[in-house]
């Protein structure tokens, strides 16, 4: 049943992901005229896809209807094809709900994750595909949207289907009061920044070679794979241990501008950390992982800001080099103390039982 839930939850990701990319891409941006509209237009669909998913969070923590309320968003991208005419209502809709379905399905599967990270490693990853290739349709000439919607309502209809037995596999308890060490408090601002520093450099990363659609199609799979191994190789070796795969890349970087295979792997690695970040913040806020979901996505948002009031030049190698470091740095700070954590939580479970 677990393998069935992530397996619906994921395919649905590259999905949704997928026609959003195709309505912002190929329909709004056609047909919005100036470029001050549709820049506003795309910093709304962001913020209410990204930044809206920590309120949303926290009411989805409260509700606990998840597979509802991945199918409700799925139901409202579909309806942002109908307003593709008035652009900023177009992408008002498809970010609210591409952050119904993103807090929808990330709840359902970190609370069948039993606190590891390859679950979520797996769903986090398929996003990455499906805004790479729904990006490029405009390029192939694609314009049979109805099938884009019929999918997505066919996936609404589906989550709704399998509501009961998603719903039962889930361990949800009460939304309690959340009190939080010293050692949590260091974790989660460390790991904020680290997914600020992520999303800023993953925005403005630009190699030459990315104008070769091989080497392009070669990073996006980069992307999908690191997301995935980081989640699996994490379980087995520790989430600490993941924050080296920062450092291999920051090294990785100063090659990465003249060598595509040296790039591509310093892109799996850069995202290996991705579901080690995620999971963490769950298991901090154990019983409100809506809010951890969120709070991670409001991080990609704020980390994306910079690139949407300009400053949005690639940066050198040696740029590249130092800040992916820092981000490496201040990742392991954030394992260790979140190591800390738990282990005082562990011994004092232990001492509760005497």
């Amino acid at each position: 049943m677990i393998k069935k839930i992530v397996s619906i939850y994921s395919v649905i990701h590259f999905i949704v992901d997928l026609s959003c990319a195709v309505l912002v891409s190929n329909l709004v941006t056609q047909k919005m005229g100036a470029e001050t509209d549709l820049f506003i237009a795309i910093l709304i669909y962001n913020f209410f896809a990204f930044a809206m998913q920590l309120p949303i969070g926290i009411l989805a923590d409260k509700i606990n209807k998840n597979a509802v309320c991945s199918a409700i968003g799925c139901a409202l991208v579909a309806i942002a094809f109908g307003f593709a005419n008035y652009g900023i209502i177009s992408c008002l809709i498809a970010g609210i709900g591409n952050a119904m379905f993103h807090v929808g399905g990330g709840i359902d599967v970190l609370n069948i994750s039993d606190k590891k990270a390859t679950l979520s490693g797996i769903f986090v990853s398929t996003g990455a595909m499906g805004i790479f290739l729904g990006g490029k349709s405009a390029l192939i000439g694609f314009d049979k949207f109805y099938i884009v919607v019929i999918i997505l309502l066919a996936s609404a209809i589906l989550l709704l289907c399998l509501y009961d037995q998603i719903k039962n596999s889930v361990n949800n308890s009460k939304i309690k009061a959340i009190k939080l060490t010293k050692n949590e408090w260091i974790a989660i601002i460390c790991i904020f920044i680290t997914v600020c520093i992520r999303s800023y450099v993953g925005m403005i990363l630009a190699f030459t070679w990315k104008s070769e659609f091989i080497f392009a199609l070669l990073s996006i799979f980069g992307v999908v794979l690191g997301k995935m191994l980081g989640g699996i190789i994490g379980d087995k070796i520790g989430f600490d241990k993941i924050s080296i795969s920062l450092f291999i890349s920051a090294i990785c970087f100063i090659f990465s501008f003249t060598n595509p295979i040296i790039g591509i792997i310093a892109i799996l690695l850069f995202n290996m950390t991705m579901p080690i970040t995620l999971i963490c913040l769950s298991n901090i806020f154990d019983n409100n992982k809506g809010l951890a979901f969120g709070l991670l996505t409001l991080a990609l948002f704020v980390g994306a800001v910079p690139t949407f009031v300009g400053y949005n030049q690639g940066f050198t190698k040696i740029g590249l080099f130092s800040i992916t470091l820092m981000s490496s740095i201040i990742l392991y700070v954030a394992l260790r103390y979140y190591n800390k954590s738990v282990k005082f939580k562990e011994r004092r479970g232990e001492n509760e039982k005497y």
